[in-house]
């Protein structure tokens, strides 16, 4: 910033200091026609010429309008309201701007998962533009703010240099970063349509609203308290749409790498002791005392009886065979496990190996007591008891 601009700089703010009593938007219309007038006759300046020259003192050229306007001449207020002032208006809905952004970028991160944290930004940012709302489009007291000129400063680098050409290359990109904005804003309110309307209806309109913004914003200031926060939620739910992803991606490969394991299941179960010899009418408990029952259950011999005709955990089951209406209980076939050590039987037991009964043993063909039960038992007529 040259001396020049500098020194239009200063004899605009030793104005708006005289005209200071003068309501805010009184103020602002005033000074809007003269920082026109006064850029004019800047150009027009010689090389050791002021405009304090050309237009005498600021406090002079504001009591001349003051007065061309009607305006009353001016009160005794000047001391207080020339008084610098740490928070004023101007520096307060700067930084409510500049906090309203950062907590936008932060509730974007998480208005997928509830919307009504975007509340509290839009009040930040509706009470700080309520304060500088009617300074007019320049919204040149915010921008003559120190913290203000030091970040336009350092957004300004020196011509020629590698990050001045990465500035412009960026402001260069400034259309299509509107039109991805309203993109990433409509995804977020396409992702909350099925789960929350206010919040859709609400990211609707700030992505169509935020297509115009952006233009609006380089003629009249006003707009950043709209165009920026609308950028930071963008950004915002850019973040959580990535992560949301990336979580489902990795649950899906943890779930691939460790398939269900499969569950067999039995219709019948046979116990046998330790000599090899099958145990029948054994009843199965859990270490909870809940039977133990296999998927199939056994009924009574009339349609839609509801009661089984034996308990449920009561094994080896018995086939059921129904034959002209008469339930037959025929014993399940089964022999032993080959797994059983041989010692286990009695050597009484084992037949001879030529066909002959052996000493002890009885002759008349019947099974030892160590043998398998037969499969060709009659059946035997019951009937079903409860």
């Amino acid at each position: 910033m040259n001396t020049q601009a500098l020194g239009v700089e200063h004899y605009l703010a030793g104005m708006r200091a005289a005209l200071d009593d003068l309501p805010p938007n009184e103020v602002a219309e005033i000074m809007e026609d003269v920082e026109a007038h006064v850029a004019e006759l800047s150009t027009e300046l010689g090389a050791n010429e002021s405009v304090e020259q050309r237009l005498g003192p600021p406090e002079q050229y504001a009591r001349e309008l003051r007065q061309a306007a009607g305006y009353p001449p001016r009160t005794e207020r000047l001391p207080v309201t020339t008084k610098k002032q740490f928070l004023s208006r101007p520096r307060a809905a700067a930084w409510g701007l500049a906090g309203g952004t950062g907590v936008t970028l932060l509730a974007g991160a998480a208005a997928l998962r509830e919307p009504a944290v975007l509340l509290l930004p839009v009040v930040i940012l509706v009470l700080s533009l309520a304060l500088v709302n009617d300074r007019g489009p320049t919204q040149q007291e915010i921008m003559n703010l120190p913290e203000t000129v030091r970040l336009k400063k350092w957004l300004t680098p020196e011509p020629g240099t590698p990050a001045e050409r990465a500035i412009t290359y960026l402001r260069s990109l400034q259309p299509a970063w509107w039109l991805v904005r309203a993109g990433l804003l409509g995804l977020g309110a396409v992702l909350l349509a099925g789960r929350d309307i206010f919040g859709f209806l609400a990211i609707a309109a700030v992505a169509v609203v935020s297509v115009f913004a952006g233009p609006r914003a380089k003629a009249d200031r006003r707009w950043l308290w709209f165009s920026l926060p609308a950028s930071a939620l963008a950004v915002g739910l850019l973040f959580q749409v990535i992560d949301v992803t990336a979580g489902q991606l990795g649950y899906n490969a943890s779930r691939s790498s460790y398939p269900a394991p499969m569950m067999e299941t039995y219709e019948n179960i046979y116990a046998y002791d330790e000599n090899g010899k099958l145990l029948t009418n054994v009843l199965l408990y859990d270490q909870d005392g809940n039977p133990i029952n296999a998927s199939r259950q056994y009924y009574g011999c009339r349609t839609g009886d509801p009661e089984p005709v034996i308990p449920a955990n009561r094994y080896p089951r018995p086939k059921i065979d129904y034959e002209n209406g008469t339930c037959y209980t025929v014993t399940p076939s089964a022999t032993a496990p080959s797994s059983a050590p041989a010692s286990s039987a009695p050597p009484s037991s084992s037949p001879p190996s030529s066909g002959q009964p052996s000493s002890g043993q009885p002759s008349s063909g019947q099974p030892s007591s160590g043998s398998t039960p037969s499969s060709s038992v009659p059946p035997t007529s019951v009937s079903p008891s409860k």
